[in-house]
């Protein structure tokens, strides 16, 4: 299965599914087998991502906030791709090759 099982991490953030993020974030063994995705364009739809409860479950600097609520306003695949940068569980995020997509889909192709 190690060659052919992963799983993206498009829709974490939408307030149905967070309850999953601490999980992936501790798991730092699952994170070679992650992908960053986008779920775009529901990024960009303000009640499926609400910031303020992943303040609340201590996965979102509080700080972050303002800045991706203004960011989303300007570039919904960006503001998505810096919210998911931004998780942190105990100071721990994601590792970089989660965002690192191109040599998977290289390797698919």
């Amino acid at each position: 299965y190690r060659a052919n099982l992963f799983g993206d991490i498009s829709a974490i953030t939408q307030g149905n599914r967070m309850s999953v993020v601490a999980t992936l974030l501790e798991r730092r063994d699952w994170h070679e087998r992650l992908l960053n995705g986008s779920d775009y364009p529901l990024p960009g739809v303000v009640p499926l991502i609400p910031l303020q409860a992943l303040v609340d479950w201590k996965l979102l600097d509080a700080a972050a906030v303002d800045v991706l609520r203004r960011l989303r306003d300007i570039n919904v695949l960006l503001y998505d791709f810096v919210l998911k940068r931004g998780l942190q569980k105990d100071g721990q995020g994601f590792a970089k090759p989660v965002f690192e997509t191109a040599p998977f889909f290289i390797r698919s192709a």
